[in-house]
Protein backbone atom coordinates (compact mmCIF):
# COMPACT_ATOMS: atom_id res chain seq x y z
CA UNK A 1 0.00 0.00 0.00
CA UNK A 2 1.24 2.90 -0.96
CA UNK A 3 0.97 6.14 1.67
CA UNK A 4 0.65 9.31 0.89
CA UNK A 5 1.81 12.17 2.35
CA UNK A 6 -1.76 14.52 3.78
CA UNK A 7 -1.39 17.68 2.38
CA UNK A 8 -0.86 20.85 4.63
CA UNK A 9 -4.44 22.34 5.53
CA UNK A 10 -5.68 25.41 2.92
CA UNK A 11 -4.74 28.72 5.06
CA UNK A 12 -8.10 30.61 5.19
CA UNK A 13 -9.23 33.23 2.97
CA UNK A 14 -9.39 36.77 4.16
CA UNK A 15 -11.17 38.95 2.67
CA UNK A 16 -11.60 42.84 3.92
CA UNK A 17 -14.85 43.87 2.70
CA UNK A 18 -15.90 47.44 3.07
CA UNK A 19 -18.46 48.18 6.13
CA UNK A 20 -21.38 48.32 3.62
CA UNK A 21 -21.60 46.91 0.38
CA UNK A 22 -25.25 46.89 0.25
CA UNK A 23 -26.54 50.21 -0.77
CA UNK A 24 -29.30 50.55 2.00
CA UNK A 25 -29.06 51.95 5.18
CA UNK A 26 -30.41 54.30 8.16
CA UNK A 27 -29.57 57.96 8.39
CA UNK A 28 -29.67 59.52 12.34
CA UNK A 29 -29.73 62.96 12.85
CA UNK A 30 -27.79 64.41 15.83
CA UNK A 31 -29.26 67.55 15.67
CA UNK A 32 -32.84 66.39 15.30
CA UNK A 33 -31.90 64.35 18.95
CA UNK A 34 -30.61 67.53 20.49
CA UNK A 35 -33.91 69.71 19.35
CA UNK A 36 -36.16 66.63 20.80
CA UNK A 37 -34.40 66.99 24.30
CA UNK A 38 -35.11 71.03 24.23
CA UNK A 39 -38.59 70.75 23.32
CA UNK A 40 -39.33 67.89 25.89
CA UNK A 41 -37.28 69.92 28.31
CA UNK A 42 -39.54 73.30 27.44
CA UNK A 43 -42.30 71.10 28.16
CA UNK A 44 -41.01 69.56 31.62
CA UNK A 45 -39.13 72.33 32.88
CA UNK A 46 -35.70 71.56 31.86
CA UNK A 47 -33.51 69.09 29.98
CA UNK A 48 -31.92 68.05 33.16
CA UNK A 49 -35.30 66.73 34.21
CA UNK A 50 -34.86 64.12 31.76
CA UNK A 51 -33.99 60.37 32.30
CA UNK A 52 -33.61 59.65 28.53
CA UNK A 53 -34.22 55.91 27.29
CA UNK A 54 -32.56 54.49 25.34
CA UNK A 55 -32.61 50.85 25.45
CA UNK A 56 -32.98 48.50 22.27
CA UNK A 57 -30.12 50.48 20.60
CA UNK A 58 -32.29 53.78 21.29
CA UNK A 59 -35.42 52.67 19.48
CA UNK A 60 -33.14 51.42 16.98
CA UNK A 61 -31.43 54.74 16.20
CA UNK A 62 -27.66 53.27 17.59
CA UNK A 63 -27.59 53.41 21.17
CA UNK A 64 -24.08 55.09 21.58
CA UNK A 65 -24.74 58.25 19.27
CA UNK A 66 -28.07 58.51 20.43
CA UNK A 67 -26.78 59.00 24.01
CA UNK A 68 -23.88 60.94 23.37
CA UNK A 69 -25.88 63.19 21.73
CA UNK A 70 -28.74 63.58 24.60
CA UNK A 71 -26.04 63.86 26.88
CA UNK A 72 -24.18 67.20 25.35
CA UNK A 73 -27.34 68.31 25.05
CA UNK A 74 -27.89 68.01 28.74
CA UNK A 75 -30.16 65.23 30.10
CA UNK A 76 -30.32 64.37 33.86
CA UNK A 77 -29.07 60.49 32.86
CA UNK A 78 -29.93 57.67 30.59
CA UNK A 79 -31.97 54.64 31.08
CA UNK A 80 -31.32 50.83 29.38
CA UNK A 81 -33.30 47.93 29.67
CA UNK A 82 -30.45 45.21 29.81
CA UNK A 83 -27.41 45.65 32.06
CA UNK A 84 -25.45 44.71 28.70
CA UNK A 85 -26.89 47.91 27.44
CA UNK A 86 -25.46 49.52 29.87
CA UNK A 87 -21.61 48.13 29.84
CA UNK A 88 -21.56 48.80 26.13
CA UNK A 89 -22.41 52.22 26.85
CA UNK A 90 -19.75 52.69 29.72
CA UNK A 91 -17.23 50.89 26.57
CA UNK A 92 -18.60 53.62 24.33
CA UNK A 93 -17.18 55.98 26.93
CA UNK A 94 -20.10 57.44 28.19
CA UNK A 95 -19.69 58.14 31.55
CA UNK A 96 -23.32 59.90 32.20
CA UNK A 97 -25.53 58.08 34.72
CA UNK A 98 -27.08 55.12 33.70
CA UNK A 99 -30.61 53.49 35.17
CA UNK A 100 -31.36 49.52 34.55
CA UNK A 101 -34.67 49.40 33.73
CA UNK A 102 -34.78 46.00 34.15
CA UNK A 103 -33.62 45.04 37.31
CA UNK A 104 -30.53 42.80 38.32
CA UNK A 105 -30.22 39.42 36.95
CA UNK A 106 -28.36 36.82 39.10
CA UNK A 107 -24.66 37.08 37.92
CA UNK A 108 -24.67 40.44 36.82
CA UNK A 109 -24.24 42.58 40.49
CA UNK A 110 -20.95 42.49 40.14
CA UNK A 111 -20.76 44.19 36.67
CA UNK A 112 -22.96 46.77 37.77
CA UNK A 113 -20.87 47.27 40.94
CA UNK A 114 -17.99 47.78 38.83
CA UNK A 115 -19.38 50.11 35.85
CA UNK A 116 -21.47 52.13 37.87
CA UNK A 117 -24.54 51.34 36.95
CA UNK A 118 -27.65 52.10 38.35
CA UNK A 119 -29.78 49.37 38.63
CA UNK A 120 -33.85 49.51 39.55
CA UNK A 121 -34.94 46.98 42.89
CA UNK A 122 -38.22 45.56 43.52
CA UNK A 123 -37.36 42.27 45.30
CA UNK A 124 -35.24 41.42 48.35
CA UNK A 125 -33.20 39.46 46.41
CA UNK A 126 -32.11 42.52 44.42
CA UNK A 127 -30.70 44.16 47.48
CA UNK A 128 -28.83 41.27 49.00
CA UNK A 129 -27.05 40.35 46.30
CA UNK A 130 -26.15 43.89 45.56
CA UNK A 131 -25.42 44.32 48.75
CA UNK A 132 -22.92 41.31 48.82
CA UNK A 133 -21.46 43.20 45.55
CA UNK A 134 -20.48 46.11 47.10
CA UNK A 135 -18.43 44.06 50.24
CA UNK A 136 -16.57 41.98 47.42
CA UNK A 137 -15.84 45.89 45.84
CA UNK A 138 -14.38 47.26 48.89
CA UNK A 139 -16.25 50.17 48.98
CA UNK A 140 -18.10 52.89 47.48
CA UNK A 141 -22.51 52.38 47.55
CA UNK A 142 -24.25 51.23 44.52
CA UNK A 143 -27.48 53.93 43.69
CA UNK A 144 -30.94 51.79 42.95
CA UNK A 145 -34.20 53.06 41.97
CA UNK A 146 -37.11 51.30 43.95
CA UNK A 147 -39.89 50.38 41.60
CA UNK A 148 -43.54 50.51 42.83
CA UNK A 149 -46.10 48.25 40.98
CA UNK A 150 -49.14 50.29 40.90
CA UNK A 151 -51.46 48.88 38.01
CA UNK A 152 -48.81 47.59 35.37
CA UNK A 153 -48.88 44.05 37.33
CA UNK A 154 -45.18 43.64 35.59
CA UNK A 155 -42.21 44.66 37.64
CA UNK A 156 -42.58 46.72 41.32
CA UNK A 157 -42.52 46.15 44.13
CA UNK A 158 -46.56 46.04 45.56
CA UNK A 159 -47.53 49.16 47.75
CA UNK A 160 -48.68 46.59 50.64
CA UNK A 161 -45.29 44.95 49.97
CA UNK A 162 -42.76 47.86 50.38
CA UNK A 163 -42.65 47.50 54.05
CA UNK A 164 -40.05 44.84 54.10
CA UNK A 165 -38.07 45.90 51.37
CA UNK A 166 -38.03 49.53 53.21
CA UNK A 167 -36.17 47.58 56.22
CA UNK A 168 -34.07 45.35 54.17
CA UNK A 169 -32.79 49.02 52.39
CA UNK A 170 -32.16 50.49 56.17
CA UNK A 171 -29.96 47.50 57.07
CA UNK A 172 -28.01 47.86 53.65
CA UNK A 173 -27.60 51.96 53.95
CA UNK A 174 -23.61 51.62 54.20
CA UNK A 175 -23.87 49.67 50.20
CA UNK A 176 -26.96 50.68 49.20
CA UNK A 177 -28.33 54.54 48.19
CA UNK A 178 -31.80 55.07 46.65
CA UNK A 179 -31.29 57.55 44.00
CA UNK A 180 -35.07 56.95 43.10
CA UNK A 181 -38.63 55.74 43.50
CA UNK A 182 -40.72 54.87 40.20
CA UNK A 183 -43.33 53.64 38.82
CA UNK A 184 -44.57 52.65 35.55
CA UNK A 185 -47.97 53.80 33.76
CA UNK A 186 -49.85 50.60 32.25
CA UNK A 187 -52.12 53.40 30.25
CA UNK A 188 -51.09 56.90 29.65
CA UNK A 189 -51.22 56.42 26.14
CA UNK A 190 -54.87 55.50 25.69
CA UNK A 191 -57.66 57.88 24.65
CA UNK A 192 -60.13 56.85 27.95
CA UNK A 193 -56.79 56.28 30.09
CA UNK A 194 -56.51 59.15 32.07
CA UNK A 195 -58.17 57.59 34.52
CA UNK A 196 -56.11 54.94 35.18
CA UNK A 197 -53.18 57.10 34.93
CA UNK A 198 -54.59 59.21 37.81
CA UNK A 199 -55.25 56.30 40.02
CA UNK A 200 -51.64 54.86 39.40
CA UNK A 201 -50.32 58.20 39.91
CA UNK A 202 -51.96 58.96 43.35
CA UNK A 203 -51.05 55.48 44.36
CA UNK A 204 -47.48 55.96 43.28
CA UNK A 205 -46.85 59.39 45.74
CA UNK A 206 -49.03 58.05 48.74
CA UNK A 207 -45.75 55.81 49.24
CA UNK A 208 -43.34 58.60 49.75
CA UNK A 209 -44.18 59.75 52.79
CA UNK A 210 -43.30 56.05 53.70
CA UNK A 211 -40.25 55.66 51.90
CA UNK A 212 -38.83 59.35 53.18
CA UNK A 213 -39.78 58.20 57.05
CA UNK A 214 -38.05 54.84 56.24
CA UNK A 215 -34.81 56.26 54.41
CA UNK A 216 -34.52 59.11 57.14
CA UNK A 217 -33.86 61.51 54.60
CA UNK A 218 -35.13 64.37 52.29
CA UNK A 219 -37.60 62.14 49.10
CA UNK A 220 -35.69 60.23 46.43
CA UNK A 221 -35.99 61.55 42.76
CA UNK A 222 -40.07 61.18 41.84
CA UNK A 223 -40.44 59.46 38.08
CA UNK A 224 -43.44 58.04 36.05
CA UNK A 225 -44.64 59.79 33.31
CA UNK A 226 -43.38 58.43 29.97
CA UNK A 227 -44.20 60.18 26.45
CA UNK A 228 -47.86 59.42 26.53
CA UNK A 229 -47.70 60.82 29.91
CA UNK A 230 -45.37 63.48 29.67
CA UNK A 231 -47.40 65.04 26.91
CA UNK A 232 -50.87 64.72 28.30
CA UNK A 233 -50.49 64.73 31.56
CA UNK A 234 -48.27 67.70 34.01
CA UNK A 235 -48.67 66.79 37.03
CA UNK A 236 -46.89 63.62 36.04
CA UNK A 237 -43.67 65.39 35.55
CA UNK A 238 -42.15 65.34 39.35
CA UNK A 239 -38.86 65.29 39.36
CA UNK A 240 -37.76 63.64 36.48
CA UNK A 241 -39.74 62.03 33.34
CA UNK A 242 -38.74 59.29 31.23
CA UNK A 243 -39.33 59.55 27.55
CA UNK A 244 -38.58 57.38 25.17
CA UNK A 245 -40.03 57.60 21.67
CA UNK A 246 -40.50 60.94 22.06
CA UNK A 247 -36.88 62.32 22.56
CA UNK A 248 -36.90 60.49 18.84
CA UNK A 249 -39.13 62.56 17.62
CA UNK A 250 -42.55 60.30 17.79
CA UNK A 251 -45.16 59.36 19.56
CA UNK A 252 -47.31 56.12 20.95
CA UNK A 253 -50.23 57.85 18.37
CA UNK A 254 -50.10 60.87 16.34
CA UNK A 255 -52.22 62.97 18.48
CA UNK A 256 -49.82 62.59 21.28
CA UNK A 257 -46.89 63.69 19.60
CA UNK A 258 -45.07 67.19 21.38
CA UNK A 259 -45.55 70.13 18.81
CA UNK A 260 -41.87 70.59 17.38
CA UNK A 261 -40.42 67.57 17.40
CA UNK A 262 -38.46 65.72 14.81
CA UNK A 263 -38.04 62.84 13.51
CA UNK A 264 -34.67 61.64 13.69
CA UNK A 265 -34.26 58.66 11.57
CA UNK A 266 -34.84 57.90 8.20
CA UNK A 267 -34.50 55.01 5.80
CA UNK A 268 -33.25 54.65 2.55
CA UNK A 269 -32.21 52.12 0.05
CA UNK A 270 -30.99 52.59 -3.76
CA UNK A 271 -32.47 51.27 -7.09
CA UNK A 272 -30.38 48.53 -8.26
CA UNK A 273 -32.01 47.39 -11.46
CA UNK A 274 -35.22 48.81 -13.91
CA UNK A 275 -37.09 45.99 -15.39
CA UNK A 276 -39.64 46.28 -18.20
CA UNK A 277 -42.15 44.41 -18.14
CA UNK A 278 -45.36 43.71 -19.36
CA UNK A 279 -49.47 44.04 -19.06
CA UNK A 280 -50.36 41.38 -16.57
CA UNK A 281 -47.12 40.30 -15.71
CA UNK A 282 -47.19 38.74 -12.16
CA UNK A 283 -44.37 40.07 -9.76
CA UNK A 284 -42.93 38.53 -6.68
CA UNK A 285 -43.79 35.37 -4.49
CA UNK A 286 -47.35 34.18 -4.78
CA UNK A 287 -47.44 36.35 -8.18
CA UNK A 288 -49.85 38.40 -5.75
CA UNK A 289 -48.57 41.38 -7.68
CA UNK A 290 -50.10 41.62 -10.69
CA UNK A 291 -49.67 44.63 -13.51
CA UNK A 292 -52.54 46.00 -15.35
CA UNK A 293 -50.38 48.06 -17.60
CA UNK A 294 -46.59 47.65 -18.98
CA UNK A 295 -44.67 49.21 -16.44
CA UNK A 296 -41.62 50.10 -15.37
CA UNK A 297 -40.38 48.39 -11.82
CA UNK A 298 -37.33 49.18 -9.80
CA UNK A 299 -35.83 46.21 -7.82
CA UNK A 300 -34.73 47.66 -4.18
CA UNK A 301 -32.47 46.03 -2.16
CA UNK A 302 -34.17 45.77 0.67
CA UNK A 303 -36.95 43.27 3.00
CA UNK A 304 -38.37 42.34 5.68
CA UNK A 305 -34.72 40.82 6.21
CA UNK A 306 -33.64 44.35 7.56
CA UNK A 307 -36.88 45.40 9.13
CA UNK A 308 -38.95 46.95 6.13
CA UNK A 309 -42.14 45.42 7.02
CA UNK A 310 -43.59 42.73 4.49
CA UNK A 311 -46.79 44.26 5.65
CA UNK A 312 -46.72 46.98 3.81
CA UNK A 313 -46.61 44.32 0.61
CA UNK A 314 -49.15 45.87 -1.88
CA UNK A 315 -49.77 48.60 0.46
CA UNK A 316 -46.70 50.75 0.84
CA UNK A 317 -45.08 53.58 -1.14
CA UNK A 318 -41.43 54.77 -1.55
CA UNK A 319 -39.69 57.99 -2.83
CA UNK A 320 -37.78 57.79 -6.00
CA UNK A 321 -36.87 61.36 -7.30
CA UNK A 322 -39.04 62.95 -4.76
CA UNK A 323 -42.08 61.43 -6.09
CA UNK A 324 -44.12 58.84 -4.26
CA UNK A 325 -43.93 55.07 -5.93
CA UNK A 326 -45.91 52.05 -5.09
CA UNK A 327 -44.73 49.07 -4.02
CA UNK A 328 -45.78 45.78 -6.46
CA UNK A 329 -45.96 42.47 -5.15
CA UNK A 330 -45.13 40.62 -1.94
CA UNK A 331 -41.72 42.69 -0.02
CA UNK A 332 -39.40 39.41 0.21
CA UNK A 333 -36.63 38.79 2.64
CA UNK A 334 -34.11 41.05 1.07
CA UNK A 335 -35.60 42.31 -1.97
CA UNK A 336 -38.24 45.13 -2.49
CA UNK A 337 -40.17 45.94 -6.26
CA UNK A 338 -41.58 49.54 -6.60
CA UNK A 339 -43.21 50.52 -9.88
CA UNK A 340 -41.61 53.90 -11.27
CA UNK A 341 -43.61 53.75 -14.61
CA UNK A 342 -44.91 57.22 -13.72
CA UNK A 343 -41.58 58.86 -12.98
CA UNK A 344 -39.24 59.56 -15.97
CA UNK A 345 -35.59 58.86 -16.05
CA UNK A 346 -35.49 56.05 -13.16
CA UNK A 347 -32.48 54.21 -12.96
CA UNK A 348 -29.53 51.95 -10.91
CA UNK A 349 -28.21 54.28 -8.02
CA UNK A 350 -31.12 56.33 -7.22
CA UNK A 351 -31.85 56.87 -4.07
CA UNK A 352 -35.05 55.02 -2.73
CA UNK A 353 -36.62 56.66 0.73
CA UNK A 354 -38.59 54.17 2.53
CA UNK A 355 -39.02 56.29 5.49
CA UNK A 356 -38.46 59.84 5.70
CA UNK A 357 -37.95 63.08 3.10
CA UNK A 358 -36.77 63.35 -0.63
CA UNK A 359 -37.39 67.19 -1.50
CA UNK A 360 -40.73 68.22 -0.43
CA UNK A 361 -41.85 64.35 -0.38
CA UNK A 362 -42.37 62.43 3.42
CA UNK A 363 -42.98 59.13 3.75
CA UNK A 364 -43.83 59.27 7.77
CA UNK A 365 -43.77 57.35 10.69
CA UNK A 366 -47.37 57.19 11.31
CA UNK A 367 -48.04 56.34 7.44
CA UNK A 368 -45.91 53.19 7.57
CA UNK A 369 -47.84 52.17 10.84
CA UNK A 370 -51.32 52.58 8.87
CA UNK A 371 -49.76 50.20 5.44
CA UNK A 372 -48.82 47.94 7.99
CA UNK A 373 -50.36 48.45 11.64
CA UNK A 374 -46.92 47.78 13.36
CA UNK A 375 -47.16 50.54 16.13
CA UNK A 376 -43.94 53.04 15.86
CA UNK A 377 -41.70 51.10 18.33
CA UNK A 378 -41.94 48.66 16.30
CA UNK A 379 -41.14 50.25 13.05
CA UNK A 380 -37.77 51.79 13.81
CA UNK A 381 -37.06 49.38 16.67
CA UNK A 382 -37.62 46.03 14.10
CA UNK A 383 -34.74 48.02 11.80
CA UNK A 384 -32.28 45.18 11.65
CA UNK A 385 -28.38 44.84 12.57
CA UNK A 386 -27.36 44.50 9.08
CA UNK A 387 -28.59 47.78 7.89
CA UNK A 388 -26.02 50.49 8.94
CA UNK A 389 -26.66 53.29 10.98
CA UNK A 390 -24.72 57.08 9.20
CA UNK A 391 -24.92 59.72 12.11
CA UNK A 392 -25.16 63.39 10.73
Amino acid sequence: MVVRPVPPPTPPITVQAPPSVRPTWAEVDRDALVHNVRVVGDAVGGARRILAVVKADAYGHGAAHAARAFVEAGVFGLAVSLVEEGIELRAAGIAAPIVVLGGVPEGAEDAIVATGLRPVVWTRDHLDRLDAAVLRHAGGRVRVHVKVDTGMSRLGVLPSDLPALLDRLRQARDTIVVEGLMTHFARAGDADGEAATRAQHEAFVACVPEVTRALGREPPLLHCANSAALARFGWTHLDLVRPGIALYGGAPRAELALPGLRPALSFHSEVVDVRELPAKARVGYGGHGRLDRPSRLAVVPVGYADGYPHAASGRGEVLVRGRRCPLVGDVSMDISMVDVTDVPGVRPGDRVTLLGRQGDAEIGLFELCGWTGLLPYEVTCGISKRVPRHGR
